[in-house]
């Protein structure tokens, strides 16, 4: 058995995120548990992980309370969960993982609907010139396609509100270019619903990366 869950496992992360690296876990149980296919922990940590276009530096994760369908794994059928399980983790977004998961669905949704209050669309990400973080805030600079000369800098708040909605606060937006900037423009606040899954208990930015910790209930694919 020890042989045979920990690839499965391994497959089963693999088919749920987009990309995964340098991933380490351990399985926590007695082997008559297991064997029944009940595992009481696994903690896991990975680095340069994508779901769902979101990409992080590092991610570490304890799962608790899991069942498995393992009497079908051992007749070579695919992996499967069996009931909502609670996992608890941390992760950390850099400067460059932020670049890189800015057309993330909801990322992209949020910066949309913030440039959509001036009628403008999201520009690609092709277009990031510069993006920054500090203590509380993000910023980004797209540069023009057509006309390189031409800026478009959004600064905008980040927090966590009732452990399941990000804001961006007090957003600004200014066009033009390094010296010549138009007055800003404030726009309204957003939040962003994480879903009824979601309880995060840790948000911090920082002008190195941003910090999140919290818990997410999985819930098991329809059959």
């Amino acid at each position: 058995m020890s042989r045979l869950l920990p690839p499965a496992i391994r497959l089963w992360l693999h088919t749920q995120l987009d990309h995964l690296e340098d991933l380490d876990f351990r399985i926590e149980g007695r082997d008559r548990q297991i064997l029944s296919g009940y595992l009481p922990q696994v903690s896991l940590s990975a680095s340069q992980a994508v779901y769902q276009g979101l990409r992080v530096s590092r991610a570490e994760v304890r799962a608790e309370e899991i069942y498995l369908n393992l009497g079908q794994v051992i007749r070579g059928k695919a992996l499967r969960l069996l009931q909502p399980f609670p996992v608890r983790g941390l992760v950390y977004l850099n400067r460059e993982d932020l670049r890189a998961s800015l057309q993330a669905p909801l990322l992209a949704q949020g910066l949309g609907e913030v440039l959509g209050q001036l009628g403008q669309r999201l520009p690609p990400a092709s277009a990031v010139r510069d993006l920054t973080l500090g203590e509380g805030w993000l910023g980004v600079t797209w540069v023009d396609l057509e006309a390189p000369d031409q800026q478009l800098r959004l600064r905008t708040g980040l927090g966590m509100r009732e452990q399941r909605w990000l804001s961006l606060d007090k957003p600004t937006v200014t066009t033009g270019q390094p010296g010549q900037w138009s007055p800003p423009q404030v726009l309204a606040d957003l939040t962003l619903d994480l879903g009824p899954a979601t309880a995060i208990d840790h948000f911090s930015v920082t002008p190195d990366h941003i910090e999140i910790g919290g818990v997410v209930r999985v819930i098991p694919a329809a059959a």
